[in-house]
């Protein structure tokens, strides 16, 4: 599919056929809602995937279809950057739906915040643009967008490179898990810290290398720093005092960082031909003793599921804590943390049924450490989460969403991930 007008055409032949419909773009949705769609019309997007720099140069259009990594590398070849998300290989614009994470959000916000505009094509087929003039829907579309529409074309702040914050240090330090409590120990001093750098963020990994424990999992933590070649002591010095077993280093780009935590367009994480899921958990600090049972639970794997991990992401937050929280219906912009059990094995439909037991008991148990209701990333949703977990306990949030949902799709045709109603 490579035009606007034929993602309307397909809703159209859809909607005369009593079909449903299901927009892909990167094919990287992993929750158990898609299992309701059968007999449907797909409606591929990768066809459109045009980019280009607006003549003011702030701004940039994209197409529906286009990958997060084609966005980051054709920006900076041009000399720009943006918010683009940690993962080179899924869809651009469909993380952008659901708020959407990655590694510049601590200076410009979520990738959701960067919308300026969008052209939208409806459940009756009928195009329309979405910006500020349009207060409500856009709002909406920004948190909860994939309740509303299909996203055939966006537009985007966009910013200069600037050789000040080009470049990016990443130190890898490899731990048995006896090493674990002290690990984040040191990563909750950065997080709590009243003056946390927007440069500093990190990334740990629970995964397994059998030729350094054949039962239980690593730790790995990734200390990131924009904007310099060396990472500050400060930071380092007290995980080497934890004696790593190895670590890894280097310096590179905005790009480059996601070699690093195996999400690059080669990556562990974008190799086809995997069953995979994720299981989101929002937390504002570590908590050791549930990280501990996580540990635990994955060391009673099977062999099937040891190419799985547990990821615990931590991007600067600085900016995203700055933007009213009531200005997108994205609801956890306090969220300091986004926990997951990633699960990872060969296709095996008999398999999934203990891949999803596994990953409910690491969520029970980082549900428990945070210490605060549930809170769940929609991007990352399994499927089994309430309204409330997804898009907030605010009653006014929700009544909201429940009524731009009634008004824009009231036959519930968007209904086939995370429905509002």
């Amino acid at each position: 599919m490579g035009r606007r007008a034929d993602s309307a055409l397909r809703i159209l032949y859809a909607n005369a056929n009593n079909k449903p419909f299901h927009a892909i773009s990167g094919a990287h949705a992993t929750t158990t809602y898609l299992d309701n769609i059968t007999n449907a019309v797909g409606i591929f997007m990768r066809g459109m995937s045009d980019i280009f720099i607006v003549d003011d140069g702030d701004t940039a259009l994209l197409q529906g279809g286009i990958l997060n990594g084609d966005v980051t590398d054709f920006l900076w070849a041009h000399d720009k950057q943006t918010m683009t998300t940690a993962c080179a290989c899924v869809g651009y614009i469909s993380p952008i739906l659901g708020g959407g994470h990655g590694w510049n959000q601590g200076r410009y916000g979520l990738a959701s915040d960067q919308l300026v505009s969008a052209r939208v094509v409806l459940a009756n087929g009928t195009a329309i643009t979405v910006n500020e003039s349009s207060t409500d829907l856009f709002w909406a579309i920004r948190g909860a967008g994939h309740n509303f529409g299909i996203v055939t074309q966006a537009e985007i702040k966009i910013y200069d490179k600037k050789p000040d914050v080009d470049q990016w240090a990443v130190i890898g330090y490899f731990y048995t898990h006896d090493k674990m409590e002290d690990v984040v120990a040191v990563a909750n001093t950065w997080i709590t810290s009243a003056n946390r750098p927007v440069s500093l963020e990190h990334y740990i990994v629970f995964s397994f290398d059998p030729k350094v424990d054949p039962i239980n999992p690593i730790v790995i933590i990734w200390v990131i720093y924009q904007g310099a070649a060396t990472i500050p002591t400060q930071y380092t010095d007290p995980l080497v005092a934890l004696s790593p077993m190895a670590t890894d280093s280097g310096v590179t780009d905005l790009a480059g960082v996601s070699k690093y935590t195996g999400a690059d367009r080669n990556g562990p994480s974008c190799t086809k031909g995997y069953t995979r899921s994720l299981v989101p958990v929002s937390a504002d600090t570590y908590d050791k003793t549930s990280l501990r049972k996580v540990i635990n639970i994955m060391k009673t794997f099977p062999s099937e599921f040891r190419s799985s991990a547990v990821l615990l992401e931590s991007y600067s937050t600085n900016r995203v804590g700055q933007i009213p929280s009531d200005s997108t219906a994205y609801p956890d912009r306090d969220g300091q943390l986004l926990f997951s059990p990633f699960m990872t094995y060969e296709k095996n439909v008999s398999l999934d049924a203990a891949a999803w037991d596994f990953a409910g008991q690491i969520r029970d148990m980082l549900i428990e450490g945070t210490g605060k209701a549930y809170e769940a990333y929609i991007n990352y949703a399994r499927g089994d989460e309430t309204t409330e977990e997804l898009y907030g306990y605010e009653e006014w949030r929700l009544e909201k969403l429940r009524g731009l949902k009634k008004e824009y799709d009231p036959f519930g045709k968007f209904n086939f991930f995370a429905p509002i109603l």
